[in-house]
This record gives structure tokens, sequence and C-alpha cells, in this order.
């Protein structure tokens, strides 16, 4: 049930706790006494169902949270894995001269050239672009 259908079967169920009330109060054939009781156990009743209501409306309420939560995360990953891929693409078209050496290494392992861990910066970009 969504969150807004169990809003009007809340709002229906105060309705008609409200109606029910005062139809007792003006239609109630019995003494004062009798009808005070009838209502007052219907109030405990309906105060339980409301209760029920409510408690079913916050377990609706979480769980749309954590998935929520989880989506979040989902395209968060998502948004940093483009991003890195965007930046990746756009270091292949900028000059290996800007790179620092750390950068031009890390690029070289990746790429499994034969000797990088030894190369001096001019070797790794030397080596990177006959790759």
């Amino acid at each position: 049930m969504g969150t807004d259908n169990k809003e009007k079967v809340i709002l229906a169920t105060l309705t008609g706790v409200a109606s029910g009330v005062i139809l007792g109060l003006l239609f109630a054939p019995e003494k004062g006494e009798e009808t005070r009781k009838k209502i007052a156990e219907k109030r405990e009743e309906y105060l339980k169902d409301i209760k029920n209501e409510i408690e079913e409306l916050r377990q609706s309420l979480n769980k749309g949270l954590e998935a929520g939560k989880e989506e979040v995360s989902e395209i968060g990953q998502e948004v940093k894995k483009k991003r890195d891929d965007i930046l990746g693409k756009a270091k292949k078209f900028t000059s290996y001269d800007e790179w620092t050496k750390d950068e031009l290494y890390e690029k070289a392992k990746r790429l499994e050239i034969d000797g990088y861990s030894t190369m001096n910066k001019s070797e790794l970009i030397e080596a990177l672009r006959n790759h």
C-alpha cells in the first residue's frame, strides 16, 4: 500500500471514529452511562486500529527511506565510475609530458608494459606512446 493510500486510510479511520461517536450519542436508546461505556470500548478499539495503521505507515516510510539510500548509493557509484572513465579518456588526449611520473608509472602498470618499474619519466612516456 502506498504512502498516499495509508494516509487516506488513517484519515478515513479518524473520520469514522468521530462520526461513530457523534451518531452513537445522537441515536443511542440506552442510558448515558451505557452509551459512554460502549463509546469508550469502541474508542479503544479504534485507537488500537489507528496505532496499527500508524505503525504500518512508519514501517513503509522506513522501507522507502532505506530503498532511497541504496538507490542514492548506487547512483553515486555510477557517477564516480563515469567520472573516472571521463578523466581517463581526457588523460589520453593530454600530453604525457604533463603527467607526473607516478601517473605514468600507474598507466604503464595497468597496460603491463615490460620493464616499467625501472623506467624514468621520459622512458615511461616513450613506452606509453609506443604501446
